[in-house]
């Protein structure tokens, strides 16, 4: 072999070692662009999983929130079927009945069907001047105006029995807005409160109530609803002393 082919083997070979670097380092450039991508799709994973684990934390933080929550609800749902598998039983049961509203209510006294004659013979009238008196503050300004469960009892001493009574009464309507309280009064304690303060006093709960001011369509129904029922009452109330 002459030198001449040698130099154009040697020249073939080197070429051929050109062309496998060049392939080589191409691979090289996309294994090593690949992982680049992995890294980056990595990073994006890793996010990803920190987001999951705060929204798992907040998502397990909100549940045990609600958890007791339910619990409570759970165990008022199943006290009020109690209470209104109780009332049914016991309505043969005079001194059951008071014995089941004294201890759901923590009141004391007869329990039965309003009887209008009773309430209002002993109860003690108040002069007009003592009654005005005992009207709770409003400042001139309905938002502020608020009722409590003491300024009712000292307008009517015996707002508790009217009380027992109306729930006796209105069991339905009172089942209806049971857990709905507003400023610490429920459904019936208003209707005991319009009776106490009239008018005046239910113009001023629908002005603060009201769902186009800051009230809501709920406690307007719940305050409409408790002075139909003072009405009924106030109502029956005369026919009695009528008939008296």
């Amino acid at each position: 072999m002459d030198i001449i082919e040698t130099i154009a083997q040697i020249k073939s070979q080197l070429k051929e070692i050109e062309l496998q670097e060049e392939t080589n380092q191409k691979e090289q450039a996309k294994i090593n662009q690949r992982i680049v991508d992995l890294e980056k799709e990595l990073q994006q994973q890793n996010q990803q999983r920190n987001q999951l684990d705060r929204e798992a934390l907040k998502l397990y933080t909100r549940a045990e929130e609600l958890r007791p929550k339910l619990d409570k609800l759970e165990r008022i749902a199943n006290l009020s079927k109690e209470f209104l598998e109780l009332h049914t039983e016991c309505q043969d049961n005079q001194d059951l009945l008071n014995t089941l509203y004294s201890s759901v209510s923590n009141i004391s006294g007869e329990n039965r069907k309003p009887v209008v004659t009773d309430i209002y013979i002993d109860k003690p009238e108040s002069p007009p001047s003592d009654r005005a008196n005992s009207q709770p503050k409003d400042n001139s300004n309905y938002a502020d105006y608020s009722i409590s469960i003491d300024d009712i009892k000292k307008a009517l001493p015996n707002a508790e029995k009217i009380y027992q009574q109306l729930v006796a009464g209105y069991l339905e309507e009172y089942k209806t807005y049971q857990n709905y309280i507003i400023d610490g009064l429920d459904l019936v304690w208003y209707a005991v409160a319009f009776i106490a303060f009239g008018r005046s006093s239910y113009r001023k709960m629908s002005f603060k109530y009201h769902p186009d001011l800051d009230g809501s369509e709920m406690a307007m129904q719940l305050i409409n609803t408790a002075w139909s029922i003072s009405q009924n009452f106030l109502g029956d109330s005369d026919e009695e002393d009528t008939m008296l």
